[in-house]
């Protein structure tokens, strides 16, 4: 708010922003000044302007002089003197009088609109002056109280409201005859375009957001919106919800998009799918494939059939050592399939041996590293297996670690969870493939994160949010397939403080 400034001075801080100005009346409204200013400016729709009747300034100055001359004598009269009550019961009165007559000036608010055919202008609406006079005057609160009243300029609610400004915004902030514009823009004449109703801050953001969600408009992911986004294309969310066993099998939950009431969903393992392809009964169904190509088909006709999905499996490396007559081998396993090929020197597997067999290794320490290749499909592992007579896994201390687990880690209490991911906070650690839990039977919620490395607080951050639905002793337990540490030092000590027991393929380096 800018109480009587230079409306010279005005301008810049217009440009940036919306700005109620307060301004003397003279004998129009809106004033000639403010007119003038008004005509000038390109952001019409950033200004507000709170004035009145001019008639009204004889009496504002005699209200002043008695508030003036009354504050005065504070200061000649003691509080002992006999005049003194008398005196603080006219000093209440004269301020109540100066408000009274200042509110009763400016009742006037001016906000921009453009009618059909006209030039925009400064719309005269009377100040709001219903109030619960039990609490002090706000100011505020009366000017948003007029705004809000029809004809209506000003918008709390987006989502209440939200036909009505969304139908303003495309009508008024895209340009003529164009579909598409870029976001930046829209804002800039969201400002400029005097017959748009005003929201409150960063509601026209929110705006965006609520029309994306509903389909209605589409953010191209390049600083463009459209507000008639194409008939969208059939297609589907593929989750990889559990890894069983070590056969490489995955269960995998497909949710098909923009599929009508009724879809169809055809899958195909590690081949073309089709509409003649098998159908899944239900959205759930497990799979040792290296690729499931879904396509997702709307009998309704509502959506065109789109693309098929394609979702790729993991490789993954598993070893068993054994020892047979004294001598000591290497067992190499790729699951689901694929070739595979190994050095013991510390070279790139990728160019190493290919594996025929069981590999003989010495008495003493052994690093085994290998690489699988399938279809496409790619993995690397490295294997450190201890000399002979000495126990537990070996780890390199300075070399970055990760604790990996198929089948998922689980840290099986609130208490547990929580010292992981505090250790974890402490030691920068990132995980994949969380899942939490909190509650338990039909009272649960739970969260999954798959492939997408997320640190402690992230993952504390929602937990505690989920928590806020329980009381204090619910179970919760936290579940993940990898942590990833900066160093072997601390994933050792990781393990050691959470009780995790390591045993051979269970760290990766």
């Amino acid at each position: 708010m800018l109480p009587l400034p230079n409306l010279g001075d005005v301008a810049d801080r217009v440009r940036k922003g919306r700005v109620l100005v307060v301004v003397s009346p003279d004998s129009k409204v809106p004033p000639d000044e403010v007119q003038k200013f008004f005509e000038g400016l390109s952001q019409k729709n950033n200004l507000c302007v709170l004035t009145g009747d001019k008639t009204a300034m004889g009496s504002v100055e005699k209200a002043a002089r008695q508030f003036f001359a009354a504050q005065k004598a504070e200061g000649r009269i003691p509080k002992t003197h006999p005049q003194r009550e008398e005196l603080e019961r006219r000093q209440q009165n004269y301020e109540q009088d100066f408000n009274s007559t200042i509110l009763s000036l400016f009742d006037k608010l001016l906000f921009p609109i453009h009618r059909p055919g006209r030039s925009p202008q400064l719309a005269s609406k009377p100040l709001d002056m219903t109030r619960d006079t039990t609490k002090p005057f706000n100011g505020e609160e009366q000017i948003e109280k007029t705004l809000i009243s029809h004809p209506i300029k000003l918008y709390l609610d987006v989502e209440k409201d939200f036909d009505a400004i969304r139908d303003k915004a495309e009508d008024l902030l895209w340009p003529g005859n164009q579909d598409q514009a870029r976001w930046s823009d829209v804002a800039d004449r969201y400002a400029e375009q005097a017959g748009m109703p005003w929201l409150t801050p960063r509601s026209l953001d929110t705006l965006k957001a609520i029309a994306c969600n509903r389909g209605l408009w589409e953010d191209l992911g390049n600083g463009y919106v459209t507000k008639k986004p194409l008939k969208k294309r059939t297609s589907a969310q593929v989750i990889a919800e559990a890894e069983l066993g070590d056969e490489g099998k995955v269960r995998l939950r497909v949710n098909p998009q923009h599929a009508g009431p009724a879809p169809r969903i055809h899958y195909a393992e590690d081949g073309p799918v089709s509409e003649s392809s098998p159908q899944l009964k239900d959205n759930q169904f497990t799979t040792s494939a290296l690729h499931v190509s879904i396509l997702v088909c709307d009998p309704s006709g509502q959506y065109e059939t789109g693309e098929p999905v394609v979702w790729p499996n993991k490789l993954v490396l598993r070893n068993f050592l054994s020892e047979k007559e004294g001598r000591r081998s290497v067992e190499l396993f790729a699951a689901p399939k694929g070739e595979i090929k190994y050095t013991l020197d510390g070279s790139e597997p990728r160019d190493g041996t290919p594996y025929a067999g069981p590999i003989v290794i010495g008495d003493g320490d052994v690093l085994m590293r290998a690489f699988a290749s399938a279809d496409g499909l790619e993995t690397k592992a490295e294997f450190r297996f201890a000399a002979k007579g000495k126990k537990g896994v070996q780890i390199d201390e300075v070399k970055p670690g990760h604790l990996v687990s198929r089948a998922g880690r689980k840290l099986d209490s609130c208490a547990r969870t929580f010292e992981g991911l505090k250790q974890a906070a402490q030691k920068s650690v990132t995980f994949e493939g969380v899942v939490l839990t909190v509650g338990q039977g039909s009272q649960v919620i739970g969260v999954s994160v798959g492939d997408i490395a997320v640190d402690a607080p992230f993952i504390e951050e929602m937990l505690v949010k989920v928590s806020e639905k329980f009381k204090p002793e619910t179970p919760v337990t936290m579940t993940f397939r990898k942590a990833h540490f900066l160093s072997g030092h601390d994933l050792k000590d990781f393990a050691a403080k959470l009780g995790i027991e390591l045993q051979i393929g269970d760290v990766e380096q």
